[in-house]
């Protein structure tokens, strides 16, 4: 549009300039030319301004898109920061909840080790006579149960799962095989298989129900359903030992967990 309207006023000053020049003298011709040039020089400059519009249009157009893709930088940007604090979040939990552990392994080690200890020595109860063959069974259940807690101390927990399987087997009855069970348990949690440390654990309070290792088989259970991502399993593991065995440290140990959850 524009550049017809500058044809148009190129020719309307062209003919006007033929019909001038034909009846002017020579001063007055170049004069007229003269004017004439400057009327040509403004079309001209005022035709580039136009040109040059569209242009401008477009870097408007491309400035916006450059603020549009700054703008979804920074959302992302800040996306990845909270991705960041819970992931912190998520790894200090989890760091507390395998010190909470580690500490309770080793004092229960310390406990059953006592414990089997305690059971396997003879009775000194003056009048009460000890059997020779009670007693040679004594030493050699404690000797079983010794020798897979050691292995476990050790960090072999392979060799000591298969130790307390065949104390469970050769001493079914045995007042250890609770605890038995519940050092199965954590031989498979200590080599991250939580499936089968989860079964165990289950295997304990099921078969188990009175042990007194029921409330930290049942919290050892929270900790494999942890890793295996069941975090409302975990959580109503962790509120039935706070509100069925509430006089345990495990009920202790397990308020605190239940925290991390908020």
């Amino acid at each position: 549009m524009w550049n017809k309207s500058v044809s148009r006023l190129a020719l309307g000053l062209l003919c006007l300039a033929t019909t001038s020049m034909a009846c002017a003298s020579d001063d007055e011709v170049v004069k007229r030319l003269a004017d004439m040039q400057q009327q040509l020089n403004a079309v001209t400059a005022r035709l580039t301004v136009l040109e040059q519009q569209p242009q401008a249009s477009s870097l408007l157009t491309l400035q916006s898109q450059i603020d549009t893709l700054k703008a979804e930088v920074e959302r992302l940007r800040g996306q990845s920061e909270v991705q960041t604090h819970d992931i912190e979040t998520t790894q200090k939990r989890q760091t507390d909840l395998y010190q909470d552990l580690d500490t309770r392994l080793r004092n229960m080690v310390r406990t059953d080790a006592a414990a089997a200890a305690v059971a396997s020595t003879p009775s000194t109860t003056p009048g009460v006579a000890t059997k020779t063959d009670t007693k040679t069974d004594g030493s050699a259940e404690e000797h079983s149960y010794q020798a897979a807690l050691a292995l476990f101390k050790q960090g072999d927990y392979a060799s000591a799962s298969t130790g307390f399987k065949q104390f469970l087997k050769t001493y079914p009855k045995s007042n250890m095989a609770a605890s038995a069970q519940y050092w199965i348990g954590n031989a498979y949690f200590s080599t991250k298989d939580f499936k089968n440390a989860l079964s165990a654990q289950q295997k304990l309070v099921t078969t188990y129900p009175n042990s007194p290792k029921v409330p930290d088989a049942l919290l050892n259970i929270s900790s494999a359903q942890i890793e295996l991502g069941d975090m409302d399993g975990a959580r109503k593991t962790l509120e039935t030992i706070v509100n069925k065995y509430g006089a345990t440290s495990a009920a202790e140990l397990a308020k605190k967990r239940l925290a991390l959850f908020k």
